[in-house]
This record gives C-alpha cells, sequence and structure tokens, in this order.
C-alpha cells in the first residue's frame, strides 16, 4: 500500500495550515510540527498556487494513489471504535466503494454508527471516508447529505474510478 501511516500519542509545538488544492477543493492539512492533526476538506475558498514541499506530496499522493507513496505522522484520534472504522476505511480499494450497511456487518455495528464514525472523521482527505456510500445512492459527506462538500465526494469517487487500476 503506498499509503504509510504512523499514529503519534502526544503532539507539542505551534500549530500551521498547510493547504492542498485538489478538484475544485482545498484540503487543509493542520500540523503541529510534521505531524498532522486534522486533514479536512473545504470547498468555496480561494485556491492557493504555492504549494509547500509537503502539500506538494499529498497533492501528488491524492491525484496518483497508485503511484506515489506517502508518508505521514498522524496525531491519534478517537475511540476504539472509530479506529476499527477508520482502518476498516483504508482496506477500501483504491476506485472502488463500501455501503455503509456493508462495513456494518463487517465490524458488526450498525450503518448510523458507521455514518458517524466516518462524519467525525478528522482525516477525511487522508482516510477514505468517501468511498462509503448508501445502499441507493451517493450517501453524505463531511455532514452534509446534499450540496458542495457531497459533490466533492462525486469528484473524489469519479477521479478515483478514472485511475489506471492496475492489480497486481
Amino acid at each position: 500500500m503506498p499509503l504509510h501511516i504512523v499514529w503519534q500519542a502526544v503532539t507539542d509545538g505551534e500549530e500551521s495550515i498547510l493547504s492542498v488544492p485538489l478538484l475544485g477543493a482545498e484540503l487543509k492539512l493542520t500540523m503541529v510540527g510534521e505531524i498532522i492533526t486534522d486533514a479536512s476538506w473545504h470547498v468555496g475558498c480561494q485556491l492557493t498556487n504555492v504549494l509547500s514541499p509537503q502539500a506538494a506530496r499529498v497533492q501528488s499522493y491524492l491525484l496518483n494513489p497508485l503511484r506515489t507513496e506517502l508518508h505521514v505522522t498522524l496525531l491519534s484520534h478517537g475511540s476504539a471504535y472509530a479506529n476499527a472504522v477508520w482502518s476498516a476505511l483504508l482496506a477500501i480499494p483504491i476506485g472502488r466503494v463500501e455501503t455503509y450497511s456493508g462495513l456494518a456487518e463487517k465490524l458488526g455495528s450498525g450503518p448510523r454508527a458507521i455514518a458517524r464514525a466516518c462524519r467525525n472523521n478528522p482525516y477525511a482527505g487522508i482516510i477514505p471516508c468517501h468511498r462509503v456510500v448508501a445502499k441507493n445512492g451517493i450517501g453524505g459527506f463531511m455532514g452534509q447529505a446534499d450540496g458542495e462538500f457531497v459533490a466533492l465526494k462525486r469528484r473524489l469517487l469519479e477521479h478515483e474510478r478514472g485511475l489506471e487500476l492496475t492489480v497486481e
């Protein structure tokens, strides 16, 4: 897997924000040193053209995750249950989707609990909660049932489906 995550329990230092423009939106990385403490999507904002080296690496990975390695350190957040859901999200292959109910069945949970863990994912730009959909439609994204974030979810899924996927 080209995404390598190291989980950090604590962080100390000054906070900074990195912007990663992608597909008409912006992924804002909140950093403390080299540790990402939040990675959330923002829409309807002024996109930046100047990228830091870290932001450029994240952008490169998101544009072509099958051919780009990304090493990140994330601040450990959430309950044991939320972390189990987020781990399951990382296992959904690029270009594929899973339903809330399908993921709930795999984890011995309920679809609403899965949706809540996805909504509370502090790393929505890195841990792919956009790959979880409703049985009869796209489902929500970033706490919205429709609107700009759901449109972004569609763009993310279309982008991933359009990648040249090779199965080894």
